[in-house]
C-alpha cells in the first residue's frame, strides 16, 4: 500500500469515436472503459446518443459534458469526480526517543483526530505493539526499517459501518414492460379496451410503478396521434411514474413521443434486470 503526504493524482483519460454505432453500443463501450480510465470522451453522432449517455453518467453519479462541433458530431466527456483529488495527509509523530508503551499511546491519540498517521519506532518490540493494536482497532498497518535503522511505521484507520439491527420492510416496487399495444391474445379490439383498462386501472393503485417502459409494438402507445391511452399515461406521470419508450422503436415505428422520454435497450436491461417486480400485462 503507497501512502503519499500530499500531491494529485493524475486522471486518465480515453478517447473513445462511437461514430456509426448503433444503439446502445455508446453507451455499453464507454461503460466499460470507465471502469478503467477516470476520463472518458466519446464522440457521437446524434444528439440522441448524448442523451443516454448523460443518463449513464446521472446512473453512475458521474460528471458530464456534451459539446455540439456539428449537427453530426458530437463530444462526451464523462468523468469520475473522485479522480484528481488529493490523497490523505498523513500525521507524522517521531516516537524514536520514546519507550514502553508511548508509542502505542501516541499512535491512538492521533488516530482519534486522523485517519492516517505515520510514526518513528526505535526498536521492534515497539513495533509489534502498534501491529497488535492496529489489528484489534481495525487499521491498516505497513512498517519498514529506515536506513538510519529507526522503523516507520504508518497506520491507516479503516472506516468500518456501525453494525444496525435492519428491519425486514415489504419492497412493494415494481415497474410495467409493455410491449404491444393490446393486452393479450385474440381479438385486437378487445385487446385495446383491455390495455386502456388495465392503465387505468394501475392509476387507481396505492402503490404505484417506478417505471413504465414501452418497446416495439408498444411505442405507438406513447405516439402522439396513434394512442388511445394518452390520458391514463398523464396521469401515471404526474403521479411521478416515469415514462420510457425504446428508441430504436421511435424511430422504427416514427412514433411522435407525446410523452415519457426515449431510453435504449441499455437502460431498459438495466431496469428489467434490477427492478424488485415487473408486471407484462
Amino acid at each position: 500500500m503507497k501512502f503519499v503526504a500530499k500531491g494529485m493524482i493524475k486522471m486518465k483519460k480515453h478517447e473513445f469515436n462511437a461514430k456509426g454505432m448503433a444503439c446502445p453500443l455508446p453507451v455499453v463501450q464507454t461503460k466499460k472503459l470507465l471502469a478503467e480510465y477516470d476520463v472518458v470522451e466519446t464522440t457521437v453522432d446524434n444528439f440522441v446518443a448524448t442523451e443516454n449517455l448523460t443518463k449513464l453518467a446521472e446512473q453512475l453519479n458521474y460528471n458530464i459534458d456534451v459539446k455540439k462541433v456539428s449537427d453530426e458530431e458530437y463530444i462526451v466527456t464523462v468523468s469520475n469526480p473522485a479522480a484528481g483529488k488529493e490523497e490523505k495527509k498523513a500525521k507524522f509523530i517521531d516516537t524514536s526517543e520514546d519507550r514502553c508503551v508511548l508509542p502505542v499511546i501516541q499512535a491512538k491519540r492521533a488516530l482519534e483526530k486522523n485517519s492516517l498517521v505515520e510514526l518513528l519506532v526505535n526498536d521492534e518490540e515497539n513495533v509489534k505493539k502498534i501491529h497488535d493494536f492496529a489489528a484489534e482497532n481495525n487499521c491498516k498497518f505497513v512498517s519498514e526499517v529506515t536506513e538510519s535503522g529507526v522503523y516507520k511505521v504508518i497506520l491507516e484507520k479503516e472506516v468500518t459501518e456501525e453494525k444496525e439491527q435492519i428491519l425486514q420492510i415489504k419492497d412493494d416496487s415494481y415497474i410495467v414492460v409493455i410491449n404491444k399495444q393490446i393486452m393479450g391474445h385474440g381479438n385486437e379490439e378487445l385487446g385495446k379496451k383491455l390495455i386502456k383498462a388495465f392503465l387505468y386501472t394501475l392509476t387507481e393503485q396505492e402503490v404505484l410503478p417506478k417505471k413504465i417502459l414501452f418497446y416495439n409494438g408498444g411505442a405507438l402507445l406513447v405516439d402522439k396521434n396513434r394512442s388511445h391511452v394518452l390520458k391514463e399515461l398523464k396521469e401515471l406521470e404526474d403521479n411521478g411514474v416515469e415514462i420510457m419508450c425504446c428508441g430504436a422503436c421511435i424511430d422504427y415505428y416514427k412514433v411522435d413521443l407525446a410523452i415519457g422520454n426515449s431510453s435504449n435497450m441499455y437502460f431498459i436491461v438495466e431496469d428489467m434486470r434490477t427492478a424488485n417486480r415487473v408486471v407484462r400485462p
